[in-house]
């Protein structure tokens, strides 16, 4: 049972083990039920016909007619045992002999499947079916429930430059187990969030940007009512960085977006490239995260020049870490070792659950006036300067 816990390939040399342990699993029932994680990278996501084909994805696999008649007559039984609508598409994809139908067949047949790691191409048609016949269309009579348990999931867009659109992913959602999602690498937003149905079981979410509407990320942390931690990267391929991000261009309508999920989420990380600056404007307060423990963000994204917002007014008392990168703010240490050290002196009364806080500027700021103030009130209140 351990040795078929997880299956995984990330090499697109041997994506002919993808198609064999399908064979197997198929064969072998028993052992299907065993498979807890599947993880699977670098397969080859298109067939010989299309223009996308990539030579740099052939493993030179070898298979004789008779292998071939055998596998293509396994698979065929397998889509008709999962009652697969379209049959005629799935069984041209299995002739055509692309990995994308062997990942699929593979991940809806294994029952017990709790984490799913997939590597995507920019159009994963036959993987979209797939998750729609598990989560929409699989009829009251199919023998068991495909994907219905998975509860981690991790997909990457091929590739360190590939933009995929994140509303792809928008069927992943639908899952009825998930609780972590992680997804990238460089997702793009070019159209409205689709409409879902509430999604409850979802806790955490790890998106990596290239850019996104901030209306986009509004609308699908609306559906997620369960939303416990949200963290977003934004790392712009080095060809870009003199073009604005959406996010970085307008924070306070990121800021807005955040809202959605603002009576759920307990920690929030907020990062990007250091090539953006934005137009100075403030994610705004966050006061209404009545639940939220933990905050990492860009300071500047939280203060603007540090005189007109009070870190005290804008924070939850539930906040525990704070965590605020400060890069380009050497003119003004002064300024935020005093918005600290205010911040300290509200513990109790006001930051009731303050633990640690995190400037990423401590070095410099310990040789300025008001450093030892700071420090002090830390030790006296209990609160760990990093």
């Amino acid at each position: 049972r351990a040795l078929y816990s997880s299956f995984w390939c990330d090499w697109s040399r041997e994506t002919w083990r993808i198609r064999a342990f399908l064979r197997t699993v198929i064969a072998n029932p028993l052992l299907a039920s065993y498979v807890l994680g599947l993880d699977l990278g670098a397969w080859r996501a298109w067939d010989r016909d299309s223009d996308e084909w990539d030579e740099g994805y052939d493993d030179d696999r070898k298979y004789s007619p008779l292998q071939n008649r055998g596998d293509r007559k396994l698979f065929h039984q397998a889509i008709h045992h999962l009652t697969l609508s379209d049959k005629t598409f799935w069984r041209s994809a299995v002739r055509k002999d692309v990995d994308e139908v062997y990942v699929a067949l593979l991940a809806l047949l294994l029952p017990n499947l709790r984490k799913l790691g997939l590597d995507l191409p920019l159009k994963f048609t036959i993987l979209e079916k797939a998750l729609n016949h598990a989560t929409l269309l699989r009829p009251l009579h199919a023998p068991f429930a495909s994907l219905q348990k998975v509860e981690k999931v991790s997909c990457w867009f091929r590739g360190n430059v590939a933009q995929g659109d994140i509303n792809e992913l928008a069927p992943f959602f639908r899952l009825p187990c998930v609780k972590r999602m992680r997804a990238g690498f460089q997702l793009v937003s070019s159209k409205p969030w689709p409409q879902l149905p509430q999604q409850t079981t979802l806790q955490k979410l790890k998106l990596k940007c290239r850019d996104i509407q901030p209306e986009v990320l509004g609308s699908m942390l609306h559906g997620l009512g369960n939303l416990r931690v949200l963290e977003f990267k934004s790392f712009p391929h080095a060809s870009e960085i003199m073009f604005p991000l959406n996010i970085l261009v307008h924070p306070q309508r990121f800021g807005s977006a955040l809202l959605n999920a603002a009576a759920s989420l307990r920690e929030i990380n907020i990062s990007y490239s250091t090539h953006y600056h934005g137009d100075g404007t403030l994610l705004g307060s966050f006061r209404p995260f009545t639940q939220l423990k933990s905050l990492t963000t860009e300071l500047r994204w939280l203060l603007g020049d540090a005189r007109s917002v009070q870190l005290v007014d804008i924070l939850p008392p539930s906040l525990e870490e704070l965590a605020l990168t400060a890069g380009g703010w050497e003119g003004i240490i002064g300024l935020v070792v005093s918005q600290f050290k205010e911040l300290v002196d509200a513990k109790p009364s006001v930051m009731t659950n303050l633990r640690s806080i995190g400037d990423g500027i401590s070095q410099t700021a310990r040789q300025i006036s008001g450093f030892d103030e700071l420090l002090d009130a830390c030790r006296r209140k209990d609160v760990k300067l990093e």
